[in-house]
């Protein structure tokens, strides 16, 4: 008599798995190949993130000379005490008309102005009284007045070159000196911006921090201004680190390229704001990779409603779990009655921030870029070949493919991928083998729980020993899923990933399939050989030829809506879930005993229901095992999810699951102990009935 399907696909370890045993062979050795070059990756990748332990703390100096005129407190006094407290570096937007208009620097009027003033006064300068007899004052242009001719000589080159190609003329006046004519209008004029102003260079230099400059982008951008106004900035001595301001990076959108010639010419940094929305941000930093650090910023809207431990403590875990290795800080503002207490109050702040990057490791001082990583191609040719490995494993449980033919795939696939990433487009295909772990390494976790627990059915729920076979499931489970973490962290290990330039594509795919993969693979060993003689599609059949209940109806809209929620909750798309109180004291409480924070989908959902789906499906319980499964299939994939973000310390990563295993395991013992407990308790209680059993191995009470 001819073996059903299910037993001609096997489990792992007893029943024949399809395919002779060469194949399982060859699809364990790749496995052990590609876990060894995984492994030698990431010992590279933790050496360069180790070596990179210099945080840099930036001042905004626009906002800390605000609290300070508030307060009525010097700017340079405070820059110095900033300085004692720990403040590194003090970042300088550029300088523009408007600025030096309000320090009376400069004086700027419109032609109309001028005509409505010499109708109230008649102007007796020559130069200009000729200018208006002949109608050669425009009340459309704007005429700007230097203070003296010190100011002139200063800013003369700088609008020069900053409105060249524009209509721009010089007059010399007896009276007011050499003044500027412009074809725009005066608040055109004001918002000019011409580099960074010498004067508050002095002044932050005079207090021994070093200098960030915020370049802004402006329509008329060329390559020529940008290499005019860079090289000026490089006669600024230890100035290094380059931040944009607004919200387009300097040379947006056709002169990149040239802004990042620019820079690297001189040795600049660019920091790379986390999270911020800056056209052509992205675009300059793959062009200046590895001269790149990222920065982390909390806005000035944030700032009127946090409270300063908070923003100390979201400063120092940027640094530890997202490698983020400047800190741009803005002042508290200062509060009405309390102007002269927010200096000091930022002077705490600053210290309690540098204090805290001190206890996590860092060094503060200026921030050091990624050194260049990236493994040799042959490496990531044998973690392909892993990976691959893995996904034919996975179909050999699910389906009986003939072994020439997946030998014939997987060398095709091999061939493919090999030729592929040594293209353009190299990173999609890292990309799509990075997503192919994600999806195949969970599903193969709980095809090991679902096929193992076959093996070793007849245990109890109330014996010790069926904890234990429970335990070791999970345990074989999670390190498959570990392995394909570590694999597609691998694949995805350079430093572009690291920089979070380029990230891991597919979330929200990689949270999905593997639930339905899962889904088909227990129903092929613990259900479908029950219906139909172990006929796949005639089980189905069955099922799908059965009536539909209210009772099923309402399972299905609560899954829906289970499944929303969760789809929701995942990838780089955040769609504003609130995260609950508990959670959230949850987490803090976590980072504070533990530091890396084990996330809560894999310790308090994840683990222990994969824990509980084992012990279901060795006492037999069908009815449990499968949702049990599935939940627990979201603590594998989150386990793998995890390591794709090559933004966080490797490290970090590691501590962070290892935390979740120990604590969800122990959760998931606990459950298990307490619901044994009850069983014991029930059985002992007086009953009108007597217990038997079920065939499905559960204990019922007859009435008798």
């Amino acid at each position: 008599m001819g073996k059903t399907p299910a037993v001609r696909a096997g489990v792992w370890g007893g029943e024949a798995m399809a395919g002779p045993r060469r194949a399982r062979k060859l699809w364990v050795w790749m496995l052990i190949a590609a876990a060894l070059a995984s492994t030698y990756i990431a010992a590279g990748r933790v050496a360069v993130e180790r070596s990179n332990r210099r945080v840099d703390l930036v001042m905004d100096y626009d906002a800390a000379v605000e609290m300070c005129r508030a307060a009525g407190y010097p700017v340079d006094s405070f820059m110095r005490r900033a300085k004692m407290a720990g403040l590194s570096s003090v970042a300088l937007n550029e300088r523009t008309v408007g600025d030096m208009v309000e320090k009376g620097q400069v004086h700027v009027f419109s032609g109309r102005q001028i005509m409505d003033y010499d109708r109230l006064a008649p102007v007796t300068d020559p130069v200009l009284r000729r200018m208006i007899d002949d109608g050669r004052l425009f009340g459309s242009n704007t005429y700007l007045f230097p203070r003296d001719v010190s100011t002139y000589n200063e800013i003369a080159p700088l609008l020069d070159m900053r409105l060249a190609g524009e209509r721009v003329s010089v007059f010399n006046s007896r009276r007011f000196g050499a003044f500027i004519e412009m074809a725009k209008g005066p608040r055109q004029v004001e918002d000019v911006n011409i580099g960074l102003d010498p004067a508050e260079v002095r002044e932050v230099k005079g207090a021994g921090l070093q200098v960030v400059a915020r370049f802004r982008n402006y329509p008329d951008v060329t390559p020529e201004k940008i290499a005019f106004f860079v090289d000026r900035l490089a006669e600024t001595d230890g100035v290094r680190l380059v931040i944009f301001e607004g919200q387009e990076a300097l040379g947006y959108p056709d002169s990149m390229r040239e802004a990042a010639a620019a820079f690297a010419a001189h040795g600049l940094t660019f920091g790379h704001v986390e999270f911020a929305a800056q056209k052509g941000d992205k675009s300059l930093a793959e062009l200046m990779v590895p001269a790149v650090v990222r920065v982390h910023s909390i806005t000035a809207a944030e700032m009127d409603k946090i409270e300063p431990q908070t923003a100390v403590d979201r400063f120092i875990r940027a640094a530890r779990e997202r490698n983020i290795r400047v800190m741009y800080i803005r002042p508290f503002p200062a509060k009405s009655g309390e102007e002269l207490a927010a200096v000091n109050r930022n002077l705490d702040y600053i210290e309690a921030i540098a204090r805290g990057m001190s206890a996590a490791g860092f060094a503060v001082s200026g921030a050091q870029p990624l050194a260049p990583y990236s493994p040799s191609q042959v490496l990531l040719i044998v973690v392909a070949a892993g990976i691959l490995a893995g996904a034919f494993m996975l179909l050999d449980m699910a389906a009986s493919v003939p072994p020439i033919a997946e030998l014939g795939l997987f060398a095709l696939g091999l061939v493919a991928y090999a030729g592929l990433i040594t293209t353009r487009f190299g990173t999609l295909f890292r990309q799509l083998a990075a997503l192919g772990a994600a999806i195949v390494f969970p599903a193969l976790a709980i095809g090991f729980v679902v096929v193992w627990s076959r093996r070793v059915r007849g245990t109890s729920w109330g014996s010790g020993a069926g904890l234990r076979d429970a335990l070791l499931l999970w345990l074989g489970g999670s390190g498959v899923s570990l392995l394909g973490g570590l694999l597609l962290a691998a694949t995805l290990s350079s430093t572009s990933f690291m920089l979070h330039l380029d990230q891991f594509a597919g979330v929200k795919v990689a949270h999905v399939v593997p639930l339905i993969i899962a889904a088909v693979l227990y129903w092929r060993y613990q259900m479908a050989q029950r219906r139909s003689g172990g006929d796949l599609v005639a089980a189905a059949g069955e099922i799908l030829s059965e009536p539909i209940r209210v009772w099923h109806v309402l399972i299905l809209a609560v899954v829906g809506a289970a499944g929303l929620v969760y789809i929701m909750r995942t990838g780089n798309v955040y769609f504003g879930l609130p995260i609950p109180a508990f959670d959230q004291g949850m987490r803090v409480l976590l980072e504070k005993v533990l530091v890396f924070r084990p996330r809560t989908k894999e310790f308090l959902v994840g683990h222990p229901a994969l824990i509980l789906a084992a012990l279901a499906m060795l006492r037999g319980n069908r009815r449990l095992a499968l949702p049990l499964a599935l939940v627990g299939c979201i603590g594998q994939i989150s386990m793998v999810n995890t390591f794709s973000h090559l933004h966080t310390p490797l490290l970090a990563t590691v501590l962070r699951t290892a935390y979740g295993l120990v604590i969800g395991g122990t959760i998931g013992a606990i459950v298990y102990c307490l619901y044994a407990a009850y069983l014991h308790f029930a059985a002992g209680r007086p009953s009108g009935g007597r217990a038997v059993k079920t065939a499905a191995g559960e204990g019922e009470t007859v009435e008798g």
